[in-house]
């Protein structure tokens, strides 16, 4: 492939997974799926089946779906039904006001939303059966939380578009390095970036509705305030865990306004985004490095994502989106290939045993350390202080790592996620 042909190729995968969502993306696919079923369906809605994936189902018992101030997956298939707007995807949500609220609690209450988890199948799956009087809609989501494979109308395929993108996307991904990353980011167009200064704005604005709120868990407003009465430090360490802490409060807390995702996740779009932006803000860097570093974090973070999946029991806020963060800004502050690789080195050394418990207010947490140790990783290896290699799951190289990572949640977690849904259950 040569290299103008890679770019294009980087350029539409990372573009088809930063976009704007409004609400977690595991109800929103709920909700989505839902919604597309709805507008197959002549008349009132009588019943809904919901079958979704472990993972699915993991990531939208506890998050507060935005306006509502409540969670709950079967909420969220009878929003999509009763407003969903199927056009805006992950925005699907965007019209929610409190009449459609008071009727889609309704529908829950009366047992018209069936849930259930379904088992061997991707981690992103959502099978919506809608039902009425004269009409019997099948919708199934599958491999990418805005993706429908397949609707039946009474019986009958009326839709059809298997993905098999998802795959080709990791293997294609699988075949290349950092440092090749790294040269499509310094080479290509800024022109074709200008996606980029969407997300910056989009989730600087969560931000600030976070701490001017204190929105959901409220972290970011308490590390603000502590900021202000000097109990913490006025550095891009702490301005990183800052603004991350408060996009993700609002994020979590139910907030309305749109994130910009990456690889699919507002949350790690949020982690992808703020921490570089911190750093920028803190030092004398030209605009053009800092859209060019968010392009260059994007990519890793969906690189570790084709080893690891969409959705798997580690936090991927902390072995992406914080991977893909740390060498971004290495590489805007100045470092070499080397140093690059040391950064993700010390981001996997560090916060490889991190879990995804589910997506709920407490992911601020984990995403505002995730920011300040994407921050510090950069910040050791550009003095070179970098982990050893071949040490404990560290590979020789960061791409190495990054593959015995995948196998740790492939193999070493495989039983996790269904640990946790029982927990969550018990």
């Amino acid at each position: 492939m040569d290299k103008k042909d890679f770019e294009d190729t980087l350029l539409k995968m990372v573009k088809k997974e930063t976009i704007p969502a409004i609400g977690c993306t595991e109800p929103v696919a709920v909700a989505y799926a839902s919604a597309v079923a709805k507008k197959y369906l002549n008349g009132k809605v009588n019943k809904i089946r919901v079958n979704v994936s472990l993972n699915i189902f993991k990531n939208g018992k506890f998050v507060i779906i935005p306006k509502t101030s409540e969670s709950g997956l079967e909420l969220a298939a009878a929003l999509g039904a009763v407003c969903g707007v199927v056009e805006e995807g992950l925005c699907v949500l965007k019209n929610v006001n409190e009449e459609y609220i008071k009727i889609a609690k309704n529908m829950v209450k009366e047992e018209k939303i069936i849930l259930l988890m379904e088992n061997n199948t991707p981690h992103v799956y959502v099978k919506v059966v809608m039902e009425n009087e004269k009409n019997n809609v099948e919708v199934i989501l599958k491999d990418s939380h805005d993706h429908i494979e397949k609707v039946k109308l009474n019986g009958k395929v009326v839709y059809e578009d298997v993905l098999d993108e998802e795959k080709n996307s990791s293997d294609f991904l699988k075949q290349f390095t950092l440092k090749e990353f790294r040269e499509i980011c310094e080479s290509i167009s800024i022109e074709k970036l200008d996606f980029i200064e969407d997300g910056i704005e989009m989730n600087k604005a969560a931000a600030e509705k976070g701490i001017e709120h204190k929105s959901g868990l409220g972290l970011g407003c308490g590390l603000s305030k502590f900021q202000q009465e000097g109990k913490v430090g006025n550095n891009p360490f702490m301005k990183a865990r800052i603004l991350t802490a408060a996009g993700a409060d609002f994020r979590m807390g139910g907030g309305d306004c749109p994130i910009m995702t990456s690889g699919g996740s507002g949350n790690q779009g949020l982690g992808v985004i703020l921490p570089i932006v911190a750093v920028y803000e803190y030092g004398d860097i030209e605009r053009e490095k800092l859209i060019r570093a968010i392009f260059y974090g994007h990519i890793i973070n969906k690189f570790v994502k084709s080893y690891v999946g969409k959705l798997s029991a580690l936090c991927g806020c902390a072995i992406s989106a914080g991977v893909g963060t740390s060498a971004a800004i290495t590489w805007m502050l100045g470092g070499n290939d080397e140093q690059i690789s040391g950064s993700v080195q010390n981001m996997l050394a560090n916060l490889t045993g991190m879990v995804c418990d589910g997506a709920k207010e407490t992911c601020t947490l984990k995403l505002s350390t995730s920011a300040g140790e994407a921050v510090l990783s950069s910040y050791l290896a550009l003095d070179n202080i970098i982990v050893k290699p071949d040490n404990g799951i560290l590979g020789t190289t960061a791409e190495e790592t990054i593959e015995n990572i995948g196998v740790l949640s492939s193999k070493g977690m495989s039983n996790t996620d269904k640990v946790i849904v029982d927990i969550m259950n018990s």
